[in-house]
């Protein structure tokens, strides 16, 4: 009875604390009328669909990005054979903003170390999954950034 009473009491706490999931707005502040890629790529083209769900056509601020984006898979750490035993993958995004009377650049990166694996089907899968994890945080960085212009 105690735990349900409490469940109750946190549920109306943390129901009128003002949260709000900062994605779901449909009150982006920017709408990017056209992407274009430097190179076309699928990374390039999974990061440009991503960008544009989080465009707004009826903001004010209208925008032409083009972006570069570029993946490596580095060797950190070797085992006592020379074979790889860690990975780790960078995926970094040049971001070219081009809006009324001012040209920007601006560049983001995220990272991700992760261990070899024996079955190089599953390390491959396991790759796909570590990409599309990093597109997104790269993604998140770059709204935040064009919210803010």
């Amino acid at each position: 009875m105690r735990k349900i009473i409490i469940i109750i009491i946190a549920s109306f706490i943390l129901n009128n604390c003002g949260y709000a999931p900062i994605y779901s707005s449909k009150e982006k502040n920017f709408y990017i009328q056209k992407i274009s890629q430097k190179k076309t790529s699928k990374l390039n083209s999974k990061i440009a669909n991503k960008l544009k769900i989080f465009s707004n056509k009826s903001s004010k601020n209208i925008i032409q990005i083009e972006i570069n984006s570029v993946k490596k898979i580095e060797t950190t750490q070797k085992d006592n054979k020379g074979d790889p035993s860690r990975f780790q993958m960078i995926i970094e995004l040049n971001i070219n903003i081009i809006s009324g009377n001012y040209n920007k650049t601006e560049s983001f990166s995220s990272s991700f170390n992760y261990s070899n694996n024996s079955d190089k089907f599953a390390l491959k899968q396991y790759e796909k999954e570590i990409e599309n994890t990093l597109i997104n945080k790269i993604v998140e960085k770059s709204v935040i950034y064009l919210s803010d212009l």
